[in-house]
């Protein structure tokens, strides 16, 4: 009844496709199979209409390709499940759309001119065992005390994510990884966290792709709070951008249009070939992944790429100008450890 009346709503709305947790739907890599397996999900495939999803998020660029459907019995049942992009509700962390959303909040907000923080608390201010209402209260009197200081100092308040992180079974039970946005000084930063001596201030880095690496680190906490509140971020972040698409030129702005399932089959056949469909799609962007999966209950496909803006290698970055001591790392005793040490997940 519950299924019926969701389709009864979107159908009342105009929707035409239901949206779906296709990551979940389509989990089976297909490098997993050989040739013969494939040519015979070509031959047992209905056709369908293939979405095309472009997400970007600062310099990272991401490709999600997968199927519409207008009916949830249609949908494998991994994905029987309706997701809403840039959901802020999606706080836990437990669902893997709020961990990727995360990174994407991440990645389109911060640069190397800002900073990450680990916050850790010493014996006497440890907050009780999976007390997460405490620990984000501490958050909170963190937040205002650095908002006190940047007001002092003429500056707008901070712009920040919060994971607020928790395992039973290690040294530092509690701590909190923050990025944060780089303008006030490190050490007064720093300075306004009481609870601990042990932590960590450093200048964000990106890689080749950005900021997820790290962002993947501070959300892959082994215990994981039952609780809606295992992030928080500060008001006025840009979402990520998302636009989805139902066909593409063969090279941007030459040629007809042709439907997106149109170039699913040669992409599943021959994975070499979707870095250079891609880059006839997007020739401002470098191709860095992709990944190719399906499911076996209506044997249709879901594809998975980044990519990232393409730089003037005879330029300096933004964050290098801006900081010249990108990579410093200091803890609470006025150490520089080496790069990676003494970090606590």
């Amino acid at each position: 009844m519950e299924k019926k009346e969701q389709e009864r709503k979107r159908k009342k709305r105009g929707m035409q496709f239901i949206p779906y947790d296709y990551e979940a739907a389509y989990n089976k890599a297909i490098a997993d199979l050989n040739e013969w397996f494939v040519e015979q999900m070509f031959s047992h495939g209905k056709k369908t209409v293939y979405a095309l999803k472009e997400i970007t998020a600062g310099e990272q660029f991401e490709i999600e390709i997968y199927p519409q459907f207008r009916k949830m019995d249609d949908v494998p049942k991994e994905g029987q499940r309706v997701v809403k992009d840039n959901s802020r509700a999606q706080k836990n962390l437990n669902d893997k759309n709020a961990r990727k959303y995360l990174e994407r909040l991440i990645n389109e907000n911060f640069n190397n001119r800002d900073i990450w923080l680990t916050l850790t608390y010493d014996d006497d201010h440890l907050p009780p065992d999976g007390d997460i209402d405490a620990a984000i209260k501490n958050m909170q009197n963190y937040i205002k005390r650095v908002n006190y200081q940047r007001k002092k100092r003429g500056l707008q308040k901070a712009r920040y994510v919060i994971v607020n992180a928790y395992n039973p079974d290690e040294e530092i039970r509690w701590h909190h990884h923050i990025v944060m946005d780089g303008e006030l000084d490190m050490d007064v930063v720093e300075g306004c966290w009481n609870q601990s001596s042990r932590n960590e201030v450093r200048r964000l880095q990106k890689d080749e792709n950005g900021l997820s690496g790290l962002a993947n680190y501070i959300v892959e906490e082994k215990n994981r709070i039952k609780s809606e509140k295992r992030w928080m971020s500060s008001k006025g972040l840009r979402n990520p951008n998302i636009k989805v698409v139902h066909s593409k030129q063969q090279k941007k702005g030459k040629g007809r249009y042709k439907p997106i399932g149109k170039y699913v089959d040669g992409m599943v056949k021959n994975q070499d070939s979707i870095r250079e469909v891609l880059a006839g799609w997007y020739p401002e962007f470098d191709f860095t992944d992709a990944g190719v999966y399906y499911n076996d209950f209506n044997f249709m496909f879901y594809i998975h790429a980044r990519m990232r803006r393409k730089k003037d290698n005879g330029k300096e970055t933004e964050g290098k100008k801006a900081n010249p001591d990108d990579d410093s790392v200091r803890d609470g005793g006025g150490r520089s450890p080496a790069r990676g040490s003494g970090q606590e997940k």
